[in-house]
């Protein structure tokens, strides 16, 4: 069984599901949550709990797979608790999904941070130390109140936007410079999923501008791809 976790507004998560065997992934949002998803952990037995998914019961080892689309849940999708306990009950499933997407030994587009559902989680300073020792250029910028200002971008720069889900890389035509660089972030982080956009002031220097780690299900080429990530990994 593979887990696609995400909101009810995102079709595109729908779209992904059906994608795959019948049977073989479900949707878990927050808005359904009291319906789709049931479970008792088992701290000492982890793997051997027993996890009701969509009416379907299947132990923890069973899950192959799981796709996260959103950084965590929002008080607002559990709109069937009462209005004053949503805050408190938003933060408790968050922190146990995260507990509970770090214990699954199974392949995870993005994996969980200490902080969100998916991907790194940090703030762009901590990333940005990671990529500079692996010898990738940064494009310089500027924080506003600690966060990351909008720069002017000259026109006559070239500009591309990348996106590597396994093996495969999708989005604008890149060069081989771009390519390493993507698989060096990768891997830094432990993610089979990495967007990244750059900057070339010449078409042949390649400079780091922003990486996204939440996972973008979006475009139909994301999705095939990311179905051809868990083909071989199928329940």
């Amino acid at each position: 069984m593979i887990l696609v976790i995400s909101n009810i507004a995102d079709e595109a998560a729908t779209v992904l599901v059906d994608m795959f065997p019948a049977g073989s992934a479900s949707l878990i949002t927050a808005s359904d949550l009291h319906e789709s998803f049931k479970t008792g952990i088992s701290i000492a037995n982890f793997e051997s709990s027993e996890v009701r998914v969509n009416n379907v019961n299947i132990t923890v080892r069973e899950i192959s797979g799981v796709i996260t689309t959103i950084s965590y849940f929002l008080p607002q999708e559990f709109y069937y608790i009462e209005a004053a306990d949503r805050q408190y009950v938003c933060a408790e499933v968050n922190a146990f999904f995260i507990y509970f997407l770090s214990g699954l030994k199974c392949k995870k587009v993005n994996p969980p941070s200490r902080k969100t559902l998916s991907g790194h989680g940090i703030h762009k300073i901590e990333w940005l130390k990671t990529v500079h020792k692996l010898d990738v250029p940064l494009w310089p910028f500027h924080l506003n109140n600690g966060m990351p200002a909008t720069l002017d971008r000259p026109s006559a720069y070239q500009y591309l936007k990348a996106t590597l889900i396994g093996d495969v890389l999708l989005g604008d035509r890149t060069s081989e410079k771009v390519t390493s660089y993507m698989r060096l972030i990768a891997k830094a982080f432990s993610q089979p999923y990495v967007s990244c956009s750059f900057v070339s002031p010449n078409g042949i220097d390649y400079f780091l501008v922003d990486v996204m780690s939440i996972v973008d299900i979006s475009t139909p080429e994301n999705r095939e791809a990311i179905v051809n990530y868990f083909q071989n990994n199928l329940i």
